[in-house]
């Protein structure tokens, strides 16, 4: 799982600072401030460190594998002309990122990894993590591979992104191939089946993979292409068949890029009760999103005392990007999806009152 993260000169970054829940965490905030690049990098980073405490079983990474794969990672994942693009433009300076994951949701010092991504095309590793604790190997069993979800889902299209992407002729990132991968991995025993089974019940079926396509089986229409499937849906299908496979599990941090993309407002009620089950269970969910609808239902629910949350405001100044921490959504200062509602109320109000002084005259 992710505790903190800090960067400087990252993208639109110039320095900001992260203190992450073990449980919900929400990002929102205007187009160009961030947000999926936050994902994107939190991601690459904790792939990257989670493979390495994998293979610390055979043998201990050296600085340079560490340089090459963080390297590897950042390209694939933000696909960049050049790795010095991801530095932000307005200063000279290499961008600064440090990581320090947690356990059980506690911190990890020993664990965090820091590099510097400079201009001219390179990874410098800093400091990497030590995993001589007498707890790893116990530890090792809560920390699965972490997860994200794009705001376009895979189910529908998983042959053809796989074989293109492993043909160098995908235009998609890794982040798609990765998710192709864990979803199409050796399954692990299922922990949550009490939420698999509330899950196929609102999507009426169970997802299963016959001749790598995804289906969705309902016994009294059989398999059903998720490509028929509405498409917000499938993203609640692909979650239901990650818990199915048990590549979803406690210890997970799920990323989600706009989850609320393709959903009516009452799904989005069930998306928030699944995430706040999830996080319950011990997974840790990291999100953005744009819809003011969302964000007060996990403010409702944190109001409620079902979940703990964090939120983050990503503030657009002239210099950079601001981070406003809360706990709630009372606690952040501009949201731009409550400021257009009011908007537009605004206007609604004015049409009404010009339209009434049109009938009275």
């Amino acid at each position: 799982m992710l505790h903190t993260l800090h960067i400087k000169n990252f993208t639109v970054f110039s320095d900001a600072h992260f203190l992450f829940s073990p449980g919900l965490n929400v990002i929102i905030g205007d187009n160009g401030t961030g947000k999926s690049h936050l994902l994107c990098l939190a991601y690459s980073i904790e792939s990257v460190w989670h493979q390495a405490w994998q293979n610390d079983l055979h043998t201990v990474k050296d600085k340079e594998s560490w340089q090459r794969d963080l390297a590897t990672k950042l390209k694939t994942v933000f696909r960049p002309e050049k790795l010095g693009r991801l530095c932000r433009r307005q200063q000279p300076q290499p961008a600064q990122i440090k990581m320090i994951p947690s356990l059980f949701g506690q911190p990890v010092e020993e664990w965090q990894t820091a590099f510097i991504v400079t201009k001219n095309d390179t990874v410098q590793l800093e400091q990497s993590p030590s995993f001589s604790l007498s707890s790893v190997n116990n530890a090792r069993l809560e920390h699965p591979l972490p997860l994200f979800f794009p705001i376009k889902e895979v189910l529908s299209f998983y042959p053809s992104l796989r074989k293109s992407y492993e043909e160098q002729e995908s235009a998609f990132d890794a982040i798609y191939y990765d998710l192709c991968q864990a979803l199409t991995a050796p399954p692990r025993a299922q922990v949550m089946p009490e939420l698999v089974a509330h899950l196929e019940k609102l999507l009426q079926g169970k997802v299963i993979l016959e001749d790598e396509r995804f289906y969705l089986f309902n016994q009294q229409h059989g398999n059903i292409e998720t490509a028929l499937m509405p498409e917000g849906l499938r993203k609640i299908a692909m979650l239901t068949y990650l818990l199915q496979n048990g590549r979803l599990a406690k210890g997970s941090t799920l990323f989600w890029d706009e989850p609320e993309v393709g959903l009516n407002a009452k799904w989005q009620v069930k998306l928030a009760e699944i995430l706040v089950a999830l996080v319950k269970i011990g997974v840790q969910v990291i999100l953005t999103t744009h819809d003011l609808f969302l964000m007060k239902e996990f403010s409702l629910r944190v109001d409620a005392g079902e979940t703990k949350a964090n939120f983050f405001e990503l503030l657009q100044t002239e210099q950079s990007i601001r981070v406003v921490p809360g706990e709630n959504l009372d606690d952040l200062f501009t949201i731009t999806a409550l400021e257009a509602t009011l908007e537009q109320d605004d206007r609604e109000q004015e049409i009404f009152y010009r339209e009434l002084e049109q009938t009275s005259a």
